[in-house]
C-alpha cells in the first residue's frame, strides 16, 4: 500500500505541473508571437484608409499556426562512458518516440518554441516531457540554444518528476531539421551523460 500510495502521489503530481505547464504555454502561444512582431516590424500609426494584408492579420490574431507545427521522431543516443552505462544498464542507445514541437515566435534574432511528447531512453523506460525552449540563429541553418523541461521516467532521478536544462542545436534544412540534444550528467537526477539525435519534420510543408 505504501508504494503505491508512492506512485499514485508522483502521477499526481505530475499531472499537476504538466496542467501548469500547457497554460503557461497557452499564455506564451498567444501572447510571444504579437510582441515579437512588435519588436521586429516596429511602424508608426497608419493613418485612415491604409490596407493591411491578409498574413498581417492572420499573424496578429491567430494564436495557431499550422505551419509552425513540427513532429519530432526519435531517436539514437550516444553514451560517451561505456562502461558505466553498460554497468548501470543504462545503454539502450535506440530510443523510439514522438513528440509535437510548436514555434511560440520565429524571429531575425531566434525562435522561441514548446514541445510535449514521450520516448523510450535509455533505461528502456517511457520518458514523458513538456518543455520550452529559445534558440538563437546562426545564420541561414543553424540554431542553439536550449528548453527548460518537465521529466517524469523510472531512469531518471528515481521515478520522480523534475525540471531540467536541455541544450539543442538544431540545423534547419528547410524540408527537415537535423536535431542534437545534450543530457548531461548530474547528481541523481541523471547518472551518465548523453547525447540524444532526432529528426524534425514539418506538420505542413513550409512554401519555398
Amino acid at each position: 500500500m505504501p508504494l503505491q500510495r508512492g506512485v499514485s502521489e508522483d502521477i499526481v503530481k505530475f499531472n499537476l505541473a504538466f496542467r501548469c505547464l500547457q497554460a503557461l504555454f497557452l499564455v506564451s502561444a498567444m501572447t510571444v508571437p504579437i510582441l515579437a512582431a512588435a519588436v521586429d516590424n516596429p511602424r508608426p500609426n497608419m493613418p485612415a484608409g491604409t490596407s493591411i494584408s491578409p498574413e498581417q492579420v492572420r499573424t496578429a490574431d491567430s494564436w495557431f499556426n499550422p505551419e509552425a507545427l513540427d513532429v519530432n521522431v526519435y531517436g539514437l543516443a550516444y553514451h560517451p562512458d561505456r562502461e558505466m552505462v553498460h554497468r548501470l544498464r543504462l545503454d539502450n542507445e535506440f530510443n523510439p518516440g514522438l513528440s509535437l514541437h510548436y514555434e511560440l515566435s520565429d524571429t531575425r534574432r531566434g525562435i522561441t518554441f514548446a514541445e510535449v511528447g514521450a520516448y523510450e531512453d535509455s533505461g528502456r523506460s517511457l520518458a514523458r516531457f513538456a518543455s520550452l525552449g529559445y534558440q538563437l540563429k546562426l545564420g541561414d541553418h543553424w540554431r542553439v540554444g536550449g528548453a527548460l523541461a518537465l521529466m517524469n521516467s523510472e531512469t531518471y532521478n528515481k521515478g520522480t518528476t523534475f525540471v531540467g536544462m536541455v541544450p539543442v542545436v538544431t540545423y534547419d534544412t528547410g524540408r527537415i531539421k537535423l536535431n542534437a540534444v545534450y543530457f548531461p550528467k548530474f547528481g541523481n537526477y541523471n547518472r551518465v551523460e548523453a547525447f540524444g539525435f532526432y529528426l524534425g519534420i514539418p506538420f505542413e510543408w513550409r512554401k519555398g
